[in-house]
Parts: structure tokens; sequence; C-alpha cells
């Protein structure tokens, strides 16, 4: 099978190629430079110098892809956010997935995958949801159900199925908010935010390591699973399970708690919204659809292996 990869030099993306690679599929990845064209070699693909917002270069990588992937990211890397921040990381999925489609189209691919985020989904009273639940985006998840619709309607009038994957909360030892989160724990600048206070539980979210994530993404072609599905490892788990957890293996001090109020003038409420409300769902239909399973079930054992390779 012809696998085309945009995003192929990120943090899933590399996964992806090596994984599709190793699963004996034909992939090329798009890339921007050298350094884009030796991840992508590395790992078993070919590079394909584009542009992801140039259609016709991507007609030209995608010739012949029976499945096109995308993967392409720039979520921002500072602690305190703002709307100008997420601009490109909008533009990607907006204006990308456009682009994307529509040479998806024109090459005549039959399957077009859109990675997600699950908590597009999140319900206001912080109860768990799935797949069928209605969508409750904030200003940074806007673009990402923008992004899933623009790819719903283009699969209508072109050749391919969509296959939206929402992905949970990413978390690897090469993942850039990991190794911050590492430092900040192990140093004891990691507080645990909100929560837990004046007899309030802690939010639950639904993280997935990033390996687990590529593995979905091929177990979702091989199945010819298409329309929605959740990506998530076996177990939800509170921010001060996570953190208490990643503090232990890494030998440092319990976090504290700082109050989601004072916690804004540091990290901006865009991160406390995120690390405070609940996101909690489940892989079940996803995993009943394709036999997928997670190699880190939960996130022990994903954070043990994260220890072992910062």
């Amino acid at each position: 099978m012809n696998v085309f990869i945009a995003g192929a030099t990120g943090v899933l993306g590399k996964r992806l190629v090596d994984e599709f690679t190793e699963a004996g599929h034909d992939v090329v990845g798009l890339t921007r430079d050298d350094l884009g064209d030796r991840i992508v070699s590395n790992n078993g693909g070919r590079p394909h110098r584009g542009d992801l917002f140039d259609e016709e270069s991507l007609v030209e990588g995608a010739a012949d892809a029976d499945v096109v992937i995308h993967a392409a990211t720039a979520i921002p890397t500072e602690t305190k956010t703002s709307a100008e921040d997420w601009k490109q990381n909008d533009r990607i999925r907006r204006e990308g997935t456009q682009a994307l489609t529509s040479a998806a189209a024109e090459v005549g691919a039959e399957q077009y995958i859109q990675q997600s985020v699950v908590w597009v989904a999140r319900q206001p009273d912080g109860s768990p949801f799935n797949e069928q639940s209605s969508l409750h985006p904030d200003r940074t998840t806007q673009s990402a159900v923008d992004a899933e619709e623009i790819a719903k309607q283009a699969s209508e009038s072109a050749p391919f199925d969509t296959t939206v994957l929402r992905c949970g909360w990413f978390y690897s030892s090469d993942c850039e908010q990991t190794k911050t989160i590492a430092e900040n724990v192990a140093s004891g600048d990691m507080p645990v935010i909100g929560g837990g206070l004046l007899g309030k539980d802690d939010a639950s979210i639904s993280p997935i390591h990033v390996d687990d994530a590529a593995s979905a993404f091929l177990a979702a072609v091989e199945a010819e699973a298409n329309g929605v599905w959740h990506v998530v490892d076996d177990q939800p788990v509170t921010m001060a399970e996570f953190l208490s957890e990643f503090a232990t293996r890494l030998n440092a001090s319990e976090p504290s708690r700082i109050p989601g109020w004072l916690a804004r003038f540091f990290i901006g409420k865009d991160t406390v919204r995120f690390f405070t409300n609940p996101m909690s769902t489940s892989n079940d239909k996803f995993r009943e659809a394709t036999g997928w399973e997670p190699q880190y079930r939960t996130y022990q054992e994903g954070l043990r292996a994260v220890v072992q390779n910062l």
C-alpha cells in the first residue's frame, strides 16, 4: 500500500513513517529541509520536499497514494499562550486540511486520515464522553473541529473515505511538553493546578503514549476503519496522579498544589483550562473495530518507558 504522510518529521509523524514501513507499506513523507529528509529516510520512508499549503506540491508527493494522512501540527511550546501563538496551528488544521484533501481527491486516494484531539468533545458538566457526544470546542480546539468537518465534507465528492482519529493527550520522552514537565517535576516547579481543594475532585484526562498513537493509525488503515474514533489508553488519570507518578519515577518530591486563579497569572488560561477540565473518554469502540491494543495500557507503564529514555 502506498501511504503519503504530511507531518512526517514530527513526534507522531516520524513514528508513522516507521510503523507503516515496518508493516511493509511504501511511505512518502512531506519534508521542508535537509533535516526533514534525513528523519524520513532514517525511518524507512522516501522524503518529498513540499509545502502543506501548496496543493500542487502535495499532488506531486502523493501521486499513486492509496492513503493520505494529515499528522502535521504546530502546537505552541510556550507555557503561557495567546491567540497569536495558535495561529499557525489553526492554519495547518484549516488550510492544510483543505489543501491535503484536495490533493488526496486528485490522486485518487482511497482513505484520508485526519488527526484530531478528543477534547473537542469535552462535556460542560465534566461527564465521560465518546465518539457520538456533542462537541464543545474552545479557542484552541475550534480549528480541530473545523478540520474534521472539512475532511468529512471532502469525502462526499471525493473517491476516499475519511477517518478521524481523535487522540488523547500525547506524552513521550521526545515530546517537548513531556520533557518540560519532567524538568519542572524534578526541580519541584510543577504543582497540581486546582482540584483537590474544598472537597472538589481532580479532573481526569485521557492520555496516550505517542508510540501507541502511531500504531493506532496503522491499525485504522489495515482495518479500513472509517468514521470518527477515540485513541486513548485504557485508564483515564487525574493530573495529580500523573504528576505524582512522574515524581516518584524521577525520585523527586511530591508535587504541591496551586489554585487555578493563581496559576492563570503564570501559565495562562488556556493551560489552566486544559489541565483542570475533565477529559475522560475510552478506546472501546476503536479496539472493537480494529483489534488494536496499546503497548502502554496505563500511564504508569508509559511513564516507566518515558523515564528510561529521558
